[in-house]
């Protein structure tokens, strides 16, 4: 099989993270329109918003797909920089369908071969601008019975996604704002919380304080909110956050998320 130019161009580095364990994010984006010309501008523009961040680009022409390499990020770290090249992307008209995030080690074995298959995942049909998680190691297999507390006081968010996780097997319970939500929580120790940070009575960050100091044992708790400032995002992982998601959202891609925390 001939590798691709995005998995050539990033060879090096990517051999030098397995050999040394060293984590970093990969992101792929479906673009149309776009052009290598149009690769130094954007990287240029990323650069002046997030400095401290250091990453690679490479677009590969054959196949119409953007590859980015963040150096020694997490996943979590990763998706928020996705989320700067989605919208990058789409206030340009450049993105031609769905983008798919990942990182070494936490998504697979090998960084390499983690790239090879994303590249072969990306080229499948999918939502335009949906961010998808890349992980393999995930099990294709229904949860048994794990729990999942929501607390948003959007009515239609709450039902929207009752009803959605539902259908997927996990059992899921509702709070209207904060201090009910840490009733709840109280009541049936999820396996899982997804909440926002906007919340009456009681906002996210002290339902995550409340539940770090309370809980007997650890569940893990997964931001869905409109708040998109680096600042929200990084307390929120200091916090106690495992996963961040801003609003729109697509269901599919907070289902995976979720599976890959509860499994």
């Amino acid at each position: 099989m001939t590798l691709s130019s995005l998995v050539q161009s990033f060879y090096q580095f990517l051999t030098h993270c397995e050999e040394n364990r060293l984590s970093c994010g990969a992101i792929l984006a479906r673009c149309k329109n776009f052009s290598k010309e149009l690769l130094d501008t954007m990287r240029f523009d990323l650069e002046k918003e997030r400095p401290t961040v250091v990453a690679q680009y490479v677009f590969d022409a054959s196949k119409g797909i953007l590859g980015v390499i963040v150096e020694g990020q997490k996943l979590s770290d990763t998706h928020f920089h996705c989320l700067l090249v989605k919208d990058y992307l789409l206030q340009r008209n450049l993105l031609g369908g769905s983008l798919l995030v990942a990182s070494f080690p936490e998504s697979a074995e090998t960084a390499s071969e983690m790239l090879i298959r994303m590249i072969q995942e990306i080229k499948e049909p999918g939502v335009l601008g949906a961010i998808k998680i890349y992980d393999h190691r995930i099990e294709e297999r229904q949860e048994e019975a794990a729990s999942i507390l929501l607390i948003n006081n959007d009515e239609t968010v709450t039902e929207f996604l009752r009803i959605y996780l539902q259908r997927k097997g996990y059992q899921v319970h509702v709070a209207c704002d904060g201090m009910d939500g840490v009733n709840k929580y109280q009541e049936v120790t999820p396996d899982l919380v997804i909440t926002d940070l906007n919340l009456p009575i009681m906002n996210g960050y002290q339902i995550m304080e409340r539940i770090r100091n309370e809980a007997k044992q650890a569940s893990k708790i997964v931001v869905l909110t409109d708040k998109r400032l680096e600042e929200d995002v990084s307390k929120s992982f200091a916090m106690g956050a495992s996963d961040y998601i801003t609003k729109p959202f697509s269901p599919t891609e907070l289902e995976a998320r979720v599976k890959r925390l509860i499994s």
